[in-house]
């Protein structure tokens, strides 16, 4: 899933029955409005952590109803989400500008993208968290506002207001498996605290999607104040964004936010020292660059990697498992360490549950010394033993590739998939092997 927006003039007039003086509820919602305005004008550039948790479930109706209306009643009866289908988790970094977003894996370098799909290489994904659809509702696209009076929520008993955005003013756009970008339009509410009129809840509704797409998308943003820099801003404390497709699959994305800062500056990670003139770390970064190519080693995790608590986008870090030699000449040693990352932590639930893990190293550390380091890997694949193997069941089309698709191959990673049912964990008993470029 994926949105666009554009920046927009924030002059708007709420749609209430004409009065000579101004209602209450105007005045809470020019308030509202008045406070949102400020914290987007006066907001710096920010980076926060976002972790997401994606699940996909299919819902038990008996028969699909297949027309999306009939779809969306259907479901509305349903308490449970049904059988789980596919779920996974993600550690990312965003950086939040005047009008855009930038991602990239937690702890990166730099930031690499402004598409989360760029990232996520599977699942459904969406942004405008921050600043978009607030621009978008307070702006000049929204129209329609209605007040509902006061509602009890999960966040306390807060003033409701109403509102759509029609096709003509809409910046929200989604992408489909195929790549194609379409726009649609969409509305929704939010809730403000009546007494301080400061905004906690945006929800964001749409359901004007192409036959045979998604049937609705629904987001639902709630909002607290964080200190950046000098200042207190509005930003989203957790998110949810939850999809339900034509197929009757759907889909649950929680985004939850931490660590967020002013950002100055990309940050710069170095390998060496230039200020280290010892002899030790001189000589094992001679023998690190001099390595050649296609020099093969066997690894081992550690730390371990528990699928309880990890995240693609988390550091890992792999173990020399022997020393290779060439010609009489250590070329790695069995104490060498390799650095890189988790680029997909997921798990398939049908037809047989199993795990696809997809990992990279970005370089080699001995005595101290880092530098970096291109690796391939040269058994990866699958590791399901023979004899745990089964048929799968027939099932509907699902917006998540199916075990028996190949997995999409980040660049320079190794990708394993694993028949476990419950939790993966990766430690010392799991060996993979790799070749320098």
């Amino acid at each position: 899933m994926r949105r666009a927006f554009s920046g927009c003039a924030l002059t708007l007039l709420l749609c209430l029955s004409a009065r000579t003086a101004e209602s209450p509820a105007q005045a809470l919602f020019n308030h509202v409005r008045e406070n949102v305005r400020k914290d987007l004008e006066r907001a710096p550039r920010y980076t926060c952590m976002q972790t997401v948790t994606r699940t996909q479930h299919r819902p038990q109706y008996g028969k699909i109803p297949n027309s999306c209306p009939a779809l969306l009643a259907a479901r509305a009866q349903l308490n449970s989400l049904g059988l789980l289908l596919w779920h996974d988790r993600l550690r990312l970094d965003v950086a939040v500008g005047e009008n855009s977003e930038m991602f990239s894996w937690a702890g990166a370098r730099r930031f690499e993208t402004n598409s989360l799909d760029d990232l996520a290489l599977s699942g459904s994904t969406g942004s405008g968290d921050f600043t978009s659809f607030l621009s978008s509702v307070f702006g000049a696209d929204a129209e329609g506002f209605r007040y509902h009076g006061e509602e009890d929520t999960p966040l306390g008993k807060l003033a409701s207001f109403s509102f759509v955005v029609p096709f003509a003013n809409t910046h929200y756009s989604y992408r489909t498996n195929n790549g194609v970008s379409r726009k649609v339009a969409w509305g929704g509410s939010f809730y403000a605290d009546p007494a301080t009129a400061e905004l906690k809840r945006l929800v964001v509704e749409a359901t004007q999607f192409p036959v045979g797409e998604a049937c609705c998308v629904l987001d639902t943003m709630d909002y607290n104040r964080v200190k950046i820099g000098a200042g207190e801003f509005l930003l989203p404390a957790v998110s949810r964004m939850a999809v339900l497709y034509a197929s009757g699959d759907e889909t649950l994305n929680e985004t939850r936010y931490s660590g967020c800062h002013e950002f100055t500056g990309e940050s710069t990670i170095r390998f060496d020292d230039p200020d280290d003139v010892t002899s030790a770390a001189n000589a094992a970064r001679k023998e690190l660059q001099a390595l050649p190519r296609k020099t093969r080693f066997r690894v081992k995790i550690d730390p371990p990697v528990n699928t309880d608590t990890a995240a693609a986008g988390d550091p890992i870090t792999g173990v020399v498992e022997h020393e290779v030699k060439e010609k009489g000449k250590v070329l790695v040693r069995a104490t060498d360490r390799v650095h890189g990352r988790l680029l997909r932590l997921e798990q398939m639930m049908v037809p047989e549950p199993r795990w696809t893990v997809a990992i990279r190293f970005d370089s080699i550390e001995r005595d101290g010394v880092e530098i970096p380091l291109s690796l391939k890997p040269l058994d990866d694949g699958d590791r399901i033993p023979q004899q745990i193997r089964g048929v799968g069941r027939r099932g509907f089309q699902s917006p998540t590739p199916t075990p028996r698709e190949r997995p999409k191959r980040p660049e320079g990673a190794g990708v394993f998939i694993f028949g476990d049912a419950g939790r993966l964990v990766l430690d010392q008993r799991f060996h993979s092997e790799w070749e320098t470029k």
